[in-house]
């Protein structure tokens, strides 16, 4: 998919909006829904920008996220605002900490193992729709999933991987 800006320019707006606001200010009066990757806050986009979606995901409650990608043509955007997580994109282990922006390219398998503090703004374009979510439960090439990777993280504790990762 081509896009009319730069990831560099979307990942800018997105990291100002977010700089002038906390997290919980952000979930006021916003009702949260349960998933795979945790409670989900799906926001209005208060930047008003075309073809984009903000939800903050708070993932202090799960063990991991549920492997998934997401199609040709849609890309996500985690800007890490509380805690850490081990982040798995496409095969590739990551630790990322709050202040932390990781890209999710398309048709990237990906998966999270937060810490018990993980709170992270995502940001999807084109918008977020339910379609655009493909869970991955075994291995596939094409998405950069290895099932036996993701059995071995996610068995190990919650704070195991800290060593063990690249840091970005």
């Amino acid at each position: 998919m081509k896009y009319a800006y730069s990831w560099h320019e979307l990942i800018g707006a997105w990291q100002q909006f977010l700089k002038d606001y906390t997290w919980q200010q952000l979930i006021q009066n916003v009702n949260p829904i349960a998933s795979p990757c945790g409670l989900v806050y799906e926001l209005a986009n208060p930047l008003n920008r075309e073809h984009e979606s903000l939800a903050i995901v708070d993932m202090r409650t799960i063990a991991y996220a549920q492997p998934h990608y997401h199609p040709q043509g849609v890309a996500e955007f985690y800007f890490m605002l509380q805690g850490g997580a081990l982040v798995v994109i496409g095969g590739k282990e990551y630790r990322a900490c709050a202040g932390d922006i990781l890209i999710i390219p398309e048709e990237h398998a990906h998966f999270t193992i937060p810490d018990a503090a993980c709170v992270m703004a995502v940001v999807n374009t084109p918008a977020y729709k339910e379609e655009y979510y493909k869970p991955v439960e075994q291995t596939n090439e094409h998405v950069g999933f290895d099932y036996a990777q993701f059995i071995q993280l996610t068995s190990c504790s919650r704070n195991s991987y800290e060593n063990t990762t690249t840091t970005l």
